[in-house]
């Protein structure tokens, strides 16, 4: 396990590129301080010295907002406590209701009433007033629906107004302000008017956040189903009354009386100016850079990571948001708890402090409120920039001394060593062994004695090796090249291996070696072993010479070999010769010719059009026979001689066995061309003679099929397969000749085969089943007998004329004969204990008429199915010429019922011939008599006939192919007594009862036959 660590060590130290000792050090040194410095990063990281400077920054913002929420939010909690005036209110509108003084229906338009009203209620109003910290106070009368009020009605109504709520008030109340009162209630009270007075509120219609409107429908169209305190809101827009510059903000709420009637609103205000002066800017930054504000709005949550605030009230000195969009400001989360605004390129973060100013089910809990804390992100965060800006000088100072220090350190100890490289190289240059001065550093200094000693010794060593070549007996030169040196050795011998002499003994870099190299690679032919040498094909004056050329890579140093390996090469050339070849005609083989197509088939651009010529040499046994085997060789090796010495270079000939033959032309651009050369081969063939020992002459007669690249195929196999099919046609029918390849004939033979194949595969493997077609009474209807129906799934074999062709042709007649009836029986005896046909139903099964069972088979049948055999009739058939004897052999066979039935009367060989001679129990007439007979009188007559020959002597007519209702007429009033065809009912597995059309005809006629 050592060692192999050695090893690996070993290789990891040769991959590594080369360095100069100053860079060793300096690099070693470097390495020692980036780790230092990320050390020294590392623990200022992991103490996150700035980052808990910021997270202190951002407490102390969030501790001042908080702190400043609470009170915040007193102050409006506080002004916004109405109920006691309310109840006030409405208990002073019940007294005047109560008295006839003011009518609610008039109440909103008649100024008499509501000044009267008014000024009954302004002491409560001056009251709250001066009791709460508010700069103004206001109620307005309306008890009509707004959705149908005018914009601009005059509504009556008070606004009381204290620019100074904290200070002292007044004893004759000369620091307020009415802003909206009529003069009634103006003499009455005798308060100063504001510049912008007005005896009424005007109706501004669907303003949103307005004082009036939004809580007035609120409650009015929720039917006052809660208390006016639940109706309350604040507005969410600071406001200007008409004539007015002074903004403010206002909580109203609704008139309830008792009943749930809305008669007004009221309300107070707070003057932004004096809410600015709740908010001191300055605690938050004593450089003024942070800001509060009050903001709404509706968002329930974070929507991707953004909340839309809305800017109702801002401290003193706004630098954030000056320049914000209609007052919105777009809040973003971090995900640390921390929330970010952007605004003018400048970053700022936010604290947000909920203010609770409604209950969690009043009507506009959805508006929620906060107090917003900003401060530039540069200013919030700004002694722990400047704590980081401390340590990165730090740092980079640290950097720059340690960086020139190492710099002193690595150039003094690289000198000495720099010195002893130099010395070395100057040594090379003059080829001489280096003197090495003294270091004074023990290991430099003994490694330079070492390496003078091995010098030595390798000069002596590759002296020796050198003259050991020169006694080889195989020549062998060699070179080596140091591409760190860009020095060359080449031994003697080696340009004179290569046909170079004259480049022997000349100084060469590097580069010109290689160049030289080159050039010989590119002059002689050069292939490439599986090894990766190659071989060069060198023409020396005493002939060709092979020369192996190996190499190698070790370090800066590539290694070559030459090596004379002629004998070899020549004996492996012979052996391939012999192995690829026909020893009798020199062709290729069948092996040689294999490869040489596959290896042209994988390489279409070379094949163009081509063609695959297989030839068959005729008479070749007759000469065998008559004249001994070495004339057929003789014959064998002339045609060998005239396909070489008749066909185009690149042509590929074989000889594949004893008379065949396998030519391939490619790289044409035609078939024209083609064809010309295998007419040029075929004539030469023709006149090429030679004498027999009986003084006859031999001609070479070849048959041959051609098989086109790349129309019928495109690849080897496929080719040759087809030319192959082409040769034995012609061998089939006149030899002597060449003929091209037609898929049509083709595909013809392969589909007759397989027909074959598929006919064997039926009678070995009993791959028929049998449908059963019922055959009915023409009187009543019912069910007499079946007739059974041979059918087979093989694809080629789906009618059973095809299958009756293929059992003459192939002399299966009897094989299919005894599997009619022994699969017929079968399959309709599991259907009578199945119930699936009638219990007494005869059976009809189709014969051949020339063939009879053997007695063994008749035993085997009667043995199994005896008492179905007495029910079955054998329906002679009409493509077979009746054998009389195989006819009285199937009548006199023991358990058979004697009847018999005569298919297809009227044609084939069902003729009147036939009637007299088998006597059968029933007749079938033909289909074709049967179609279209409704029509025909000579049809009609022919069944008349028929029928009177048949009935006197006991036998029925069956109509066979009924399908028509008029055809099953016909034939029942011309006296057929069985019927059978597709109207009535189609041939199944399991077959089925009688269409009840048919059912309902025979009914029908028979009924009309009894009336």
């Amino acid at each position: 396990m050592f060692d192999a660590w050695k090893q690996r060590q070993r290789q990891r130290l040769e991959n590594r590129p080369e360095r100069t000792v100053f860079y060793n050090i300096f690099a070693t040194m470097m390495l020692v301080l980036a780790v230092e410095l990320l050390m020294a990063v590392a623990s200022i990281l992991a103490i996150n010295v700035t980052g808990q400077l910021d997270e202190n920054a951002k407490d102390l913002l969030t501790m001042r907002v908080r702190n400043r929420a609470s009170y915040v939010q007193e102050i409006l909690r506080n002004a916004e406590d109405l109920e006691q005036l309310s109840e006030q209110i409405t208990a002073t509108t019940q007294q005047l209701l109560k008295s006839g003084d003011i009518s609610l229906d008039t109440l909103d338009n008649s100024s008499e009433q509501s000044d009267a009203l008014l000024v009954a209620l302004a002491p409560q109003l001056l009251d709250t007033l001066r009791t709460k910290q508010v700069t103004g106070i206001f109620l307005i009368l309306n008890t009509h629906d707004l959705d149908t009020c005018e914009v601009g009605k005059k509504m009556p109504g008070i606004y009381l107004r204290d620019m100074d709520p904290d200070a002292r008030p007044s004893e004759r109340n000369s620091d307020l302000l009415l802003e909206r009162a009529s003069a009634t209630v103006v003499k009455e009270l005798a308060i100063g008017t504001d510049k912008g007075w007005q005896p009424a509120f005007p109706y501004q219609g669907d303003t949103k956040g307005g004082i009036l409107r939004t809580v007035f429908q609120t409650a009015y169209k929720g039917d006052a189903g809660l208390s006016a305190e639940s109706y309350g809101r604040w507005t969410t827009n600071s406001y200007c009354l008409a004539g007015d510059d002074r903004h403010a903000i206002a909580y109203s709420m609704p008139l309830i009386l008792p009943d749930g009637t809305v008669y007004g609103v009221v309300g107070v205000e707070l003057l932004t100016d004096y809410l600015q002066t709740k908010l001191p800017f300055t605690e938050l930054d004593e450089d003024k850079a942070g800001t509060y504000f009050i903001v709404t709005t509706t968002d329930d949550a974070l929507t991707d990571g953004v909340l839309t605030l809305r800017k109702t009230v801002t401290s003193g000195e706004d630098l954030v948001t000056a320049d914000a969009p209609l007052g919105v400001l777009n809040c973003r989360s971090n995900g640390n708890g921390g929330n970010w605004v952007e605004l003018n390129d400048k970053r700022y973060y936010m604290v947000l402090e909920p203010l609770q100013v409604y209950n969690r089910n009043a009507p506009f809990a959805a508006e929620k409120w906060f107090l917003a804390g900003t401060m530039e992100q540069s200013v919030l965060l700004a002694f722990s920039s400047r704590v980081r800006e401390v340590l990165l000088t730090t740092i980079a100072i640290t950097l720059v001394l340690s960086v020139l220090g190492s710099l002193l350190v690595s150039a003094r100890l690289a000198r000495p060593i720099n010195r002893l490289y130099r010395e070395v190289i100057d040594a090379q240059e003059k080829k001489t062994f280096p003197r090495l001065s003294r270091t004074a550093i023990r290991e430099v200094d003994r490694f330079a004695e070492t390496i003078t000693e091995l010098n030595k010794e390798l000069v002596t060593n590759s002296t020796k090796f050198l003259r050991i070549m020169d006694m080889a007996s195989v020549e062998i030169g060699g070179y080596e090249l140091r591409t760190d040196t860009g020095s060359v050795f080449v031994t003697d011998n080696f340009f004179s291996l290569l046909g170079k002499p004259e480049m022997q003994g000349k100084p060469l870099s590097v580069r010109r070696f290689e160049e030289v190299l080159k050039g010989i690679r590119e002059k002689n032919p050069c292939d490439h072993t599986a090894e990766g040498d190659e071989l060069l094909t060198i023409q020396q004056p005493d002939g060709v010479r092979y020369i192996m050329l190996r190499s190698t890579i070790e370090g800066h140093a590539k290694i070559g070999l030459a090596e004379d390996v002629t004998a070899a090469v020549l004996e492996r050339k012979r052996i391939e010769h012999e192995r690829d070849h026909d020893i009798l005609t020199g062709l290729y083989n069948r092996q040689a010719f294999n490869r040489v197509c596959t290896e042209l088939f994988a390489a279409p651009e070379r094949m163009g059009v081509a063609a695959l010529m297989m030839m068959d040499l005729d008479n070749l046994k007759h000469i065998n026979d008559t004249y001994g085997h070495d004339w057929g060789d003789q014959y064998i090796r002339r045609t060998g001689q005239c396909l070489r010495d008749n066909t185009p270079a690149g042509t590929v000939c074989a000889r594949l066995s004893g008379d065949e033959f396998l030519v391939l032309f490619h790289g044409y651009r035609s078939r024209d061309a083609v064809r010309e050369k295998i007419d040029c081969l075929t004539n030469a063939m023709q006149k090429s003679v030679a004498l027999l020992p009986s003084g006859n002459a031999l001609h070479i007669s070849l048959s041959g099929g051609i098989a086109w690249y790349p129309d019928d195929g495109q690849d080897w196999e496929t080719l040759k397969k087809y030319a192959d099919f082409a040769m034995y046609q012609v061998k089939h029918s006149e030899k002597g000749r060449v003929e091209e390849f037609d898929i049509g004939v083709y595909n013809r033979e392969a589909y007759a085969e397989r027909t074959r194949r598929e006919f064997r595969q039926l009678l070995s493997n009993a791959q028929v089943f049998y449908c059963f077609q019922p055959i009915f009474s023409a009187r009543s209807g019912r069910v007499v007998a079946y007739e059974a129906l041979m059918r087979s799934d093989l694809p080629t074999l789906r009618s059973p004329a095809t299958i009756m062709k293929l059992a003459r042709e192939q002399g299966a007649l009897y094989e299919i004969e005894r599997l009619t009836f022994t699969k017929a029986l079968e399959t309709f005896d599991s259907l009578c204990r199945a119930g699936s046909v009638s219990g007494d139903a005869m059976l009809f099964v189709n014969s051949i008429a020339s063939t009879c069972l053997t007695q063994a088979d008749v035993d085997y049948i009667d043995s199994r199915w005896h008492e179905l055999r007495r029910r079955m009739v054998i329906e002679i058939t009409e493509e077979e010429e009746i054998d009389y004897e195989a006819l009285e052999r199937k009548r006199n066979a023991p358990g058979f019922s004697g009847m018999f039935a005569l298919d297809d009367y009227g044609s084939g060989y069902s003729n009147e011939n036939t009637l007299l001679q088998l006597a059968p129990r029933f007749v079938k007439v033909d289909i074709t008599i049967i179609r279209g007979i409704d029509t025909s009188p000579d049809k009609q007559q022919i069944l008349r006939n028929m029928v009177a020959y048949a009935h006197p002597r006991s036998m029925k007519i069956v109509a066979e192919g009924v399908e028509t209702a008029a055809e099953l007429c016909t034939v029942i009033e011309l006296g057929a007594d069985l019927l059978q065809g597709y109207f009535l009912a189609r041939p199944a597995i399991v077959p089925g009862a009688i269409a009840p059309e048919a059912a309902g005809i025979i009914q029908e006629l028979q009924r009309r036959k009894k009336d």
